[in-house]
């Protein structure tokens, strides 16, 4: 019997589930979004560039506007890390996919015209360059609400 005056605390909602993506997921999702963030070392400190990306297979490819020092990079060392994520602030749920590779410059005239078509750049800038990330290593992780049925 309930007493009165007493307070009935809501019940406490369900916490949200995470849990690692594997490769394929990662690669699925990376096809969901258009952009994301290429990082690479230069002159010792980390550089990271917001930048639009489309997928072609396995493979990455992400539109530049000229930067000599991201074409002397891919052209000397070639490793970089790529990270794209959608994520809802209010709810604190979405994914996050990083990938590692080895990165080169697309060269092809042909290859390069269609990749500019269908990559779309940032307001106010333009794709001089296109850059093809073949995935060596690709991790990630979600975080989703539980399963409406599923018990804690």
């Amino acid at each position: 019997m309930r007493e009165r005056g007493a307070v009935r605390c809501p019940p406490t909602p369900p916490a949200p589930v995470s849990r690692e993506l594997s490769r394929v997921e990662g690669l699925r999702l990376l096809r969901n979004v258009t952009f994301g963030r290429i990082v690479f070392i230069s002159r010792a400190k980390p550089t990271i560039f917001l930048v639009s990306h489309i997928t072609d297979g396995e493979c990455l490819l992400i539109g530049l506007s000229h930067v000599p020092e991201i074409t002397a990079l891919v052209q000397r060392f070639s490793h970089v890390v790529y990270e794209a994520d959608v994520l809802d602030v209010a709810t604190r749920l979405g994914w996050s996919v990083v990938l590692s590779g080895r990165a080169g410059l697309v060269e092809d005239p042909q290859e390069l015209h269609q990749a500019r078509h269908r990559l779309q750049p940032w307001p106010g800038e333009q794709i001089d360059v296109v850059m093809r990330i073949h995935p060596e290593l690709v991790t990630g992780f979600s975080v989703s609400a539980p399963d409406a049925g599923a018990t804690r």
